[in-house]
Protein backbone atom coordinates (compact mmCIF):
# COMPACT_ATOMS: atom_id res chain seq x y z
CA UNK A 1 0.00 0.00 0.00
CA UNK A 2 1.46 3.38 -1.14
CA UNK A 3 -0.50 6.83 0.90
CA UNK A 4 -0.17 9.50 -1.23
CA UNK A 5 -1.55 12.68 -1.57
CA UNK A 6 -3.93 13.37 -4.66
CA UNK A 7 -5.12 17.11 -4.01
CA UNK A 8 -3.42 19.51 -2.07
CA UNK A 9 -4.90 23.52 -1.45
CA UNK A 10 -3.49 25.98 0.94
CA UNK A 11 -5.50 27.70 3.59
CA UNK A 12 -4.82 31.32 4.84
CA UNK A 13 -6.93 30.68 8.31
CA UNK A 14 -6.26 26.24 8.89
CA UNK A 15 -4.09 23.47 7.58
CA UNK A 16 -4.07 22.95 3.94
CA UNK A 17 -6.64 20.36 2.29
CA UNK A 18 -5.12 17.68 1.31
CA UNK A 19 -7.02 14.75 -0.40
CA UNK A 20 -5.51 11.55 0.60
CA UNK A 21 -5.53 8.30 -1.62
CA UNK A 22 -4.30 4.48 -0.89
CA UNK A 23 -2.67 2.49 -3.63
CA UNK A 24 -2.69 -1.11 -3.90
CA UNK A 25 -1.03 -3.32 -6.59
CA UNK A 26 1.29 -1.58 -9.66
CA UNK A 27 0.22 2.02 -11.10
CA UNK A 28 -1.53 1.49 -14.43
CA UNK A 29 -1.49 -2.04 -14.62
CA UNK A 30 -5.27 -4.14 -15.32
CA UNK A 31 -7.64 -4.81 -14.61
CA UNK A 32 -7.86 -1.44 -12.28
CA UNK A 33 -10.36 0.04 -9.81
CA UNK A 34 -11.13 3.58 -8.16
CA UNK A 35 -13.43 4.02 -4.91
CA UNK A 36 -13.97 6.97 -4.01
CA UNK A 37 -15.68 8.17 -0.69
CA UNK A 38 -17.79 11.38 0.25
CA UNK A 39 -18.02 14.56 -1.53
CA UNK A 40 -19.95 15.83 1.55
CA UNK A 41 -19.00 15.97 5.25
CA UNK A 42 -22.16 14.07 6.42
CA UNK A 43 -21.66 11.07 5.11
CA UNK A 44 -20.40 8.96 7.66
CA UNK A 45 -21.73 6.07 6.74
CA UNK A 46 -19.48 6.34 3.61
CA UNK A 47 -16.40 7.12 5.23
CA UNK A 48 -16.83 4.50 7.51
CA UNK A 49 -17.02 1.83 4.90
CA UNK A 50 -14.00 3.50 2.80
CA UNK A 51 -11.73 3.58 5.50
CA UNK A 52 -12.84 -0.33 6.64
CA UNK A 53 -12.53 -0.95 2.83
CA UNK A 54 -8.62 0.72 3.26
CA UNK A 55 -7.66 -1.66 6.00
CA UNK A 56 -9.02 -4.50 4.88
CA UNK A 57 -7.02 -4.47 1.68
CA UNK A 58 -3.82 -3.15 3.61
CA UNK A 59 -4.15 -6.61 5.59
CA UNK A 60 -4.68 -8.90 2.94
CA UNK A 61 -1.80 -7.65 0.98
CA UNK A 62 0.38 -7.81 4.19
CA UNK A 63 -0.84 -11.44 4.29
CA UNK A 64 -0.44 -12.00 0.57
CA UNK A 65 1.46 -9.80 -1.81
CA UNK A 66 0.01 -11.68 -4.92
CA UNK A 67 -3.39 -11.01 -3.34
CA UNK A 68 -4.35 -7.33 -5.45
CA UNK A 69 -4.41 -8.66 -9.33
CA UNK A 70 -4.24 -5.50 -10.87
CA UNK A 71 -4.50 -1.54 -9.40
CA UNK A 72 -6.99 -0.07 -6.86
CA UNK A 73 -6.96 3.28 -5.22
CA UNK A 74 -9.36 4.41 -2.47
CA UNK A 75 -10.16 7.79 -1.94
CA UNK A 76 -11.68 7.69 1.43
CA UNK A 77 -12.47 11.56 2.15
CA UNK A 78 -12.53 14.73 -0.38
CA UNK A 79 -14.00 16.81 1.57
CA UNK A 80 -12.30 16.82 5.08
CA UNK A 81 -12.84 21.04 5.76
CA UNK A 82 -16.80 20.18 6.14
CA UNK A 83 -16.30 16.82 8.03
CA UNK A 84 -14.36 18.77 10.76
CA UNK A 85 -17.12 21.48 10.94
CA UNK A 86 -20.49 19.00 10.33
CA UNK A 87 -21.43 20.44 6.85
CA UNK A 88 -22.72 19.04 4.14
CA UNK A 89 -21.01 20.91 1.29
CA UNK A 90 -17.94 22.93 1.06
CA UNK A 91 -18.05 25.00 4.36
CA UNK A 92 -16.80 28.03 3.13
CA UNK A 93 -19.50 29.33 0.35
CA UNK A 94 -21.92 25.84 0.45
CA UNK A 95 -21.18 24.62 -2.54
CA UNK A 96 -21.42 21.04 -3.45
CA UNK A 97 -17.84 19.64 -5.13
CA UNK A 98 -20.62 16.95 -6.41
CA UNK A 99 -21.95 19.18 -8.63
CA UNK A 100 -18.67 20.92 -10.29
CA UNK A 101 -17.11 17.86 -12.22
CA UNK A 102 -14.78 17.89 -14.56
CA UNK A 103 -13.62 21.21 -13.16
CA UNK A 104 -11.99 23.88 -13.38
CA UNK A 105 -8.55 24.82 -12.63
CA UNK A 106 -8.97 28.48 -12.81
CA UNK A 107 -12.29 28.61 -11.08
CA UNK A 108 -13.65 29.13 -7.93
CA UNK A 109 -12.42 26.93 -4.79
CA UNK A 110 -15.04 23.58 -5.33
CA UNK A 111 -14.23 23.65 -9.16
CA UNK A 112 -10.17 23.79 -8.38
CA UNK A 113 -10.94 20.66 -6.28
CA UNK A 114 -13.14 18.70 -8.86
CA UNK A 115 -10.31 19.50 -11.60
CA UNK A 116 -7.15 18.67 -9.66
CA UNK A 117 -8.71 15.22 -8.00
CA UNK A 118 -10.23 14.37 -11.61
CA UNK A 119 -7.45 14.47 -13.20
CA UNK A 120 -5.88 11.55 -11.13
CA UNK A 121 -8.85 9.87 -10.84
CA UNK A 122 -9.94 9.39 -14.34
CA UNK A 123 -7.53 7.21 -16.11
CA UNK A 124 -9.29 3.62 -14.51
CA UNK A 125 -11.35 1.07 -15.71
CA UNK A 126 -13.80 0.73 -13.41
CA UNK A 127 -14.77 3.76 -10.79
CA UNK A 128 -16.86 3.38 -7.81
CA UNK A 129 -18.58 6.60 -5.76
CA UNK A 130 -19.74 6.16 -2.30
CA UNK A 131 -22.48 8.37 -2.51
CA UNK A 132 -24.84 9.83 0.47
CA UNK A 133 -28.56 10.68 -0.71
CA UNK A 134 -29.20 14.29 -0.21
CA UNK A 135 -32.51 14.32 1.24
CA UNK A 136 -33.48 13.40 4.94
CA UNK A 137 -34.28 9.78 4.19
CA UNK A 138 -32.63 6.05 4.70
CA UNK A 139 -32.55 3.63 1.81
CA UNK A 140 -31.76 0.37 0.98
CA UNK A 141 -28.03 0.15 -0.11
CA UNK A 142 -28.25 0.50 -3.79
CA UNK A 143 -26.38 0.90 -7.34
CA UNK A 144 -26.77 3.74 -9.61
CA UNK A 145 -26.29 3.74 -12.94
CA UNK A 146 -27.02 6.83 -15.38
CA UNK A 147 -27.98 6.59 -18.87
CA UNK A 148 -25.47 8.28 -21.17
CA UNK A 149 -24.86 5.80 -23.84
CA UNK A 150 -21.49 4.32 -22.62
CA UNK A 151 -22.82 2.68 -19.30
CA UNK A 152 -22.91 -1.01 -18.96
CA UNK A 153 -25.82 -1.21 -16.73
CA UNK A 154 -25.47 -5.17 -16.56
CA UNK A 155 -21.49 -4.72 -15.06
CA UNK A 156 -23.50 -3.28 -12.27
CA UNK A 157 -24.84 -6.60 -11.05
CA UNK A 158 -21.75 -8.03 -9.74
CA UNK A 159 -22.17 -5.71 -6.95
CA UNK A 160 -25.03 -8.07 -5.54
CA UNK A 161 -26.98 -5.54 -4.05
CA UNK A 162 -30.74 -5.88 -4.13
CA UNK A 163 -31.79 -2.88 -6.52
CA UNK A 164 -29.65 -0.88 -9.47
CA UNK A 165 -31.61 2.33 -10.18
CA UNK A 166 -31.38 2.98 -13.89
CA UNK A 167 -32.01 6.44 -14.33
CA UNK A 168 -31.75 9.54 -17.36
CA UNK A 169 -29.51 12.09 -15.68
CA UNK A 170 -31.13 15.37 -15.13
CA UNK A 171 -29.17 18.18 -15.78
CA UNK A 172 -27.29 18.56 -11.99
CA UNK A 173 -26.02 14.75 -12.87
CA UNK A 174 -24.08 16.16 -15.80
CA UNK A 175 -21.59 17.98 -13.23
CA UNK A 176 -21.16 15.40 -11.19
CA UNK A 177 -18.20 12.82 -10.80
CA UNK A 178 -20.34 9.72 -12.00
CA UNK A 179 -21.60 11.18 -14.82
CA UNK A 180 -17.99 12.18 -16.25
CA UNK A 181 -16.25 9.45 -15.12
CA UNK A 182 -18.44 7.60 -17.79
CA UNK A 183 -17.75 10.29 -20.31
CA UNK A 184 -13.98 9.42 -19.86
CA UNK A 185 -14.38 6.01 -20.70
CA UNK A 186 -15.28 4.17 -17.38
CA UNK A 187 -17.49 1.95 -16.05
CA UNK A 188 -18.32 4.07 -13.41
CA UNK A 189 -21.57 3.72 -10.71
CA UNK A 190 -22.81 5.33 -7.25
CA UNK A 191 -23.77 3.25 -4.19
CA UNK A 192 -26.33 4.97 -2.31
CA UNK A 193 -26.81 4.33 1.29
CA UNK A 194 -27.19 5.36 5.20
CA UNK A 195 -28.52 8.27 6.42
CA UNK A 196 -26.72 11.94 6.44
CA UNK A 197 -24.67 12.40 9.54
CA UNK A 198 -25.07 8.83 10.92
CA UNK A 199 -22.94 5.46 10.99
CA UNK A 200 -25.67 2.48 10.12
CA UNK A 201 -23.63 -0.45 10.38
CA UNK A 202 -25.99 -2.64 9.03
CA UNK A 203 -26.53 -1.07 5.94
CA UNK A 204 -22.81 -0.23 5.84
CA UNK A 205 -21.66 -3.78 6.34
CA UNK A 206 -23.70 -4.44 2.95
CA UNK A 207 -21.86 -1.67 1.29
CA UNK A 208 -18.65 -2.95 2.50
CA UNK A 209 -19.77 -6.54 1.50
CA UNK A 210 -20.63 -5.35 -2.32
CA UNK A 211 -17.50 -3.71 -2.85
CA UNK A 212 -15.28 -6.84 -1.73
CA UNK A 213 -17.52 -8.46 -3.92
CA UNK A 214 -17.28 -6.34 -6.74
CA UNK A 215 -13.29 -6.49 -6.48
CA UNK A 216 -13.64 -10.64 -6.70
CA UNK A 217 -15.70 -10.56 -9.63
CA UNK A 218 -14.02 -8.69 -11.71
CA UNK A 219 -10.31 -9.99 -11.01
CA UNK A 220 -8.88 -7.17 -9.29
CA UNK A 221 -8.36 -9.42 -5.93
CA UNK A 222 -7.88 -12.88 -5.02
CA UNK A 223 -10.48 -13.44 -3.11
CA UNK A 224 -13.62 -15.54 -2.50
CA UNK A 225 -16.68 -13.65 -1.56
CA UNK A 226 -20.32 -15.05 -0.86
CA UNK A 227 -22.70 -14.34 -3.75
CA UNK A 228 -25.20 -11.33 -3.48
CA UNK A 229 -28.60 -10.52 -4.44
CA UNK A 230 -29.53 -11.04 -8.32
CA UNK A 231 -29.52 -6.73 -8.70
CA UNK A 232 -33.01 -6.49 -9.64
CA UNK A 233 -32.76 -3.68 -12.48
CA UNK A 234 -34.91 -0.84 -11.97
CA UNK A 235 -36.37 2.99 -13.65
CA UNK A 236 -37.98 5.64 -12.25
CA UNK A 237 -41.22 4.03 -13.92
CA UNK A 238 -41.01 1.18 -11.38
CA UNK A 239 -41.27 3.41 -8.37
CA UNK A 240 -44.15 4.49 -6.55
CA UNK A 241 -43.53 7.45 -4.70
CA UNK A 242 -45.87 8.33 -1.86
CA UNK A 243 -46.02 11.55 -0.35
CA UNK A 244 -47.73 13.34 2.36
CA UNK A 245 -50.50 15.38 2.77
CA UNK A 246 -50.18 16.99 5.76
CA UNK A 247 -47.20 18.52 7.72
CA UNK A 248 -46.61 17.65 11.47
CA UNK A 249 -44.77 15.07 13.71
CA UNK A 250 -44.22 11.90 11.14
CA UNK A 251 -44.63 8.69 13.00
CA UNK A 252 -43.01 5.86 10.08
CA UNK A 253 -44.92 2.56 10.88
CA UNK A 254 -42.86 0.43 8.02
CA UNK A 255 -39.11 0.17 7.60
CA UNK A 256 -37.01 0.22 4.74
CA UNK A 257 -36.89 -3.24 3.40
CA UNK A 258 -40.13 -3.80 4.18
CA UNK A 259 -42.64 -5.88 1.58
CA UNK A 260 -46.21 -3.46 2.07
CA UNK A 261 -49.67 -4.69 0.30
CA UNK A 262 -51.83 -2.56 -1.25
CA UNK A 263 -53.74 -0.58 1.38
CA UNK A 264 -51.26 -1.03 4.24
CA UNK A 265 -50.94 1.74 6.92
CA UNK A 266 -46.89 3.02 6.39
CA UNK A 267 -47.02 6.10 8.79
CA UNK A 268 -49.59 8.40 10.51
CA UNK A 269 -48.79 12.54 10.62
CA UNK A 270 -50.23 14.21 13.80
CA UNK A 271 -50.89 17.51 14.73
CA UNK A 272 -47.78 19.37 16.39
CA UNK A 273 -49.15 20.99 18.72
CA UNK A 274 -52.63 19.19 19.78
CA UNK A 275 -51.45 15.67 18.72
CA UNK A 276 -54.36 14.74 16.86
CA UNK A 277 -54.27 12.33 13.74
CA UNK A 278 -53.72 14.23 10.99
CA UNK A 279 -53.37 11.54 8.16
CA UNK A 280 -52.76 8.23 7.86
CA UNK A 281 -50.29 7.32 4.71
CA UNK A 282 -51.27 3.84 3.11
CA UNK A 283 -49.52 1.96 0.42
CA UNK A 284 -50.84 2.73 -3.18
CA UNK A 285 -49.02 -0.83 -4.08
CA UNK A 286 -47.80 -3.95 -3.19
CA UNK A 287 -43.81 -3.34 -3.41
CA UNK A 288 -40.76 -2.98 -1.48
CA UNK A 289 -39.66 0.34 0.94
CA UNK A 290 -36.84 0.85 -0.71
CA UNK A 291 -36.77 4.76 0.83
CA UNK A 292 -37.93 6.07 3.39
CA UNK A 293 -38.73 9.76 5.33
CA UNK A 294 -36.06 9.74 8.45
CA UNK A 295 -36.98 12.89 10.65
CA UNK A 296 -39.31 13.23 13.20
CA UNK A 297 -41.15 16.48 11.25
CA UNK A 298 -42.45 15.83 7.81
CA UNK A 299 -44.04 19.43 5.56
CA UNK A 300 -46.82 18.94 3.52
CA UNK A 301 -45.95 17.44 0.11
CA UNK A 302 -42.77 15.78 1.34
CA UNK A 303 -41.70 12.35 0.10
CA UNK A 304 -42.31 9.63 2.94
CA UNK A 305 -41.99 6.49 1.10
CA UNK A 306 -40.67 5.28 -2.67
CA UNK A 307 -41.91 1.52 -2.83
CA UNK A 308 -40.34 -0.34 -5.62
CA UNK A 309 -43.70 -2.25 -7.52
CA UNK A 310 -44.00 -5.47 -7.27
CA UNK A 311 -44.49 -5.87 -10.93
CA UNK A 312 -41.12 -5.43 -11.43
CA UNK A 313 -40.74 -9.02 -9.89
CA UNK A 314 -43.55 -10.73 -12.63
Amino acid sequence: MREEILCELTSLSREPLRIKGFRFGIPNSKPSCVIVGPLTGTAIDQLWVASRLVRFLRQQELENPAFIKGEILVVPAVNPYSFNMGKTFWPLDNTDIDAMFPGYDKGETTQRIAAKLFEKINHFEHAILLEARKDRVECIPYVKVLRTGYEDVHEAQAFGLEFIHYKDPTPSDTVSLNYNWQIWNAKSFSIISGKKGTLRKIESTKVFDALIRFLSKKGLIDYTAFEGAVGNVITNEDMEVVKSSSAGLFDALAPIGEHVVHGQPLARIYNALDGSLMQTIIAPCEGIVSCKYDYPLIFQNAVAFRIVKLTLLH
